[in-house]
């Protein structure tokens, strides 16, 4: 055996070193428990508590309603007045169709919704930076004022609500709670 402290050779069983005189052993006492840290992929997997509304209610409600009731209705009732027979329409009546689509998806929390808006949101955009753009260019090819053409209310209306809708699939908690993100 071997002193702790001075590191010679002492006979075995020594409780002190007959050659430095000190303890031949060191008493170590155990070290204290570790607090239990839970591991980080566990608490990746956990989901958060869902704070807020969720499910198809409120304005979400709102706007599956729009799409799939309320805009096709338009249609059926501009086609019986006989407004709607010109190929120009075609646009919006695929437009207002796909929207059906979008709706039901929104309303029946399918996992491919967000994804359906957001081509959605991206037709609707694009159709109202023409409208814009054909409001502007009946303005300025009568010389008349922007403000002062027919359609710029309407138009600039469309736009603004479509705005309204997207920042509101951006930011709210119902969408984010219902489909797990959102747009």
């Amino acid at each position: 055996m071997f002193c702790a402290r001075c590191g010679e050779q002492i006979p075995d069983a020594s409780e002190t070193c007959p050659l430095c005189g000190r303890e031949a052993s060191i008493h170590i006492d155990p070290p204290a428990p570790l607090p239990t840290v839970p591991h980080p992929r566990s608490a990746a997997l956990t989901l958060p508590a869902i704070t807020g509304p969720s499910g198809v209610g409120g304005w979400l409600l709102f706007f599956c309603i729009g799409l799939t009731i309320f805009a096709p209705l338009t249609i059926l009732m501009q086609t019986a007045a006989g407004w709607r027979l010109s190929p120009a329409y075609l646009f919006y009546d695929v437009r207002v169709l796909y929207g059906m689509v979008v709706g039901a998806a929104l309303w029946l929390e399918r996992p491919i919704s967000l994804m359906l808006l957001r081509i959605y949101f991206i037709i609707t955009g694009a159709a109202a930076v023409l409208g814009v753009l054909n409001v502007v260019a009946a303005a300025l090819g009568t010389n008349e004022s922007l403000f002062l053409m027919p359609r710029f209310a309407g138009t600039f209306g469309a736009v603004g609500i479509t705005l309204l809708w997207f920042g509101y699939f951006r930011k709210s908690a119902r969408v984010r709670n219902t489909y797990g993100s959102n747009i």
